[in-house]
């Protein structure tokens, strides 16, 4: 009698195992890239209540006979991780990535180098592809590990040089002899309005100028007035009616007007702006000259405006800061793509010798990360690596999402995506876990039955027990 409460102890034992499992199942139900735990019982140890023995064909012997068992309960067979796909979860950051068949990624902390075996690497090997780039340029998920895969050989994967056009930013233009409004001089009952110049021509406005706001108006109407090609003519050509003729070098830039400046007038300076207005100021504007012709000779176009003779030029003190050299087209060359594994990291840019300037990011199918650059440029990062483990269940679970390699995980290797069972990568989405809740729902109600079935047991062997005691009474 007391076996069958060896037994019943037995079983809660394993039922409450059991029911630990499908707890931390459904507890990770909402867990990216969780893979649920299935419980599997085996039945206890067995003693012999009677042997069996081999029979005999002799004359007057007996024939065989099998033996009689008794068990102890049940007990843990196996907890085995299933390694099904979760369902795809759409994700907002371009940087999120699952994968789409039954490869791992590799991360963990940095290993210098590169290495082409995983299992002595000492790395982790993860299912949820929660990506982003920390300050140094590495590739790292949300856990602070280095991500692993195929690094962009040196000389590769150099964008393509776009054709830009120079431009040269000016501070301190002189805004001068701005008039007020005045009588026509052919007909008297008219009025002439103000006039602004800047560079030596001279724009009639279609308002007057009292404030700072309407000085910011005047120098507009002048860019909008010397950059419009009817305007614009051969330097021999004479003006008419009072319009001045910009000179035909004009028409090789584009100019820009960004701000308004003004300084206090000396008290004792004589001449200069005529009284008008704020007529106590020097009024200064901020411009920007830009080629409309890119190439490394487009500086000449600006240049050729700044000094004309004529005019003047337009003077300014040009903004090292922000002066761009003109550049002719140059070809990318393609990425090529190590055999072995390393970090990712933003590539450096040969121009410059410092990591590109990175807006964008986005994960192809074959594993590709690539950037985009301020000039919309394409920037190769480097290719994911996907991990094949011919056991996925000799791998052990460690803390957060991570695997470690277990003894008996058989053959590691790393593949690139797309071009094996591993499987792809699905770029601007997350893996769900993998866990049914209606059959762990059901899984309760057999475990808590069995669980009572169990406990019942216990319960009518101490009342058989109860009853054994009582017969000395």
């Amino acid at each position: 009698m007391v076996r069958s409460m060896v037994a019943g102890v037995a079983g809660l034992k394993a039922h409450q195992n059991k029911m630990d499992v499908i707890g931390n199942n459904i507890a990770n139900v909402n867990t990216w890239g969780f893979k649920g735990y299935s419980y599997n019982f085996k039945d206890g140890m067995y003693t012999n209540s009677i042997k069996s023995s081999a029979g005999s064909v002799l004359a007057g012997a007996a024939g065989g006979g099998n033996a009689s068992q008794v068990g102890y309960g049940s007990q843990l067979s196996s907890i085995s991780n299933v390694f099904e796909p979760g369902a795809p979860s759409p994700s907002a950051n371009p940087m999120d990535c699952m994968i789409d068949g039954t490869g791992f990624f590799l991360v963990g902390n940095m290993v210098n180098g590169s290495f082409d075996s995983v299992g002595d690497s000492g790395l982790y090997l993860s299912r949820v592809g929660i990506f982003r780039v920390d300050e140094n340029g590495y590739l790292v998920d949300d856990q602070r590990s280095y991500v692993y895969g195929y690094a962009v050989d040196e000389g590769t994967g150099i964008p393509e040089t776009p054709a830009t056009a120079a431009s040269v930013t000016l501070n301190g233009v002189a805004v001068t002899n701005f008039t007020e409004p005045k009588p026509n001089t052919t007909d008297p009952s008219k009025t002439d309005n103000a006039t602004i110049t800047i560079a030596g021509l001279t724009v009639r406005l279609s308002g007057d100028i009292k404030s700072e706001n309407q000085m910011e108006d005047a120098i507009q109407e002048w860019v909008t007035y010397v950059t419009s090609s009817k305007n614009q003519a051969p330097a021999n050509t004479t003006a008419e009616d009072g319009k001045p003729i910009v000179p035909e070098e004009y028409s090789k830039v584009k100019i820009d007007f960004l701000q308004v400046g003004r300084t206090k007038k000396d008290p004792n300076q004589t001449g200069g702006t005529p009284t008008q207005g704020d007529a106590g100021y020097d009024w200064t504007a901020q411009l920007k000259i830009t080629s409309t012709t890119p190439g490394e000779d487009s500086m000449n176009d600006v240049d050729a405006v700044r000094n004309l003779g004529a005019t003047g030029g337009i003077g300014g003190t040009p903004d090292e800061k922000l002066t761009v050299q003109g550049s002719t087209w140059e070809p990318g060359i393609s990425a090529i793509y190590s055999n072995q594994l390393s970090t990712i990291k933003i590539p450096n840019d040969p121009k410059t010798g410092m990591p590109f300037d990175l807006r964008s990011y986005s994960i192809s199918a074959d594993g590709t990360i690539t950037g985009v650059d301020d000039q919309e440029r394409a920037i190769v990062i480097g290719k994911l690596a996907l991990i094949s483990v011919q056991n996925p269940n000799g791998l052990e679970k460690v803390d957060g999402y991570y695997y470690r390699i277990g003894d008996n995980a058989g053959a590691v290797g790393h593949e690139q995506p797309n071009t094996s069972p591993t499987g792809s990568i699905m770029g601007s989405y997350l893996e769900m876990a993998n866990v049914d809740l209606a059959n762990e729902f059901s899984n309760i109600i057999t475990t808590q039955r069995g669980f009572q079935a169990n406990s019942k047991i216990i319960t009518v062997t101490d009342e058989m027990l109860q009853e054994l005691v009582n017969l000395k009474r």
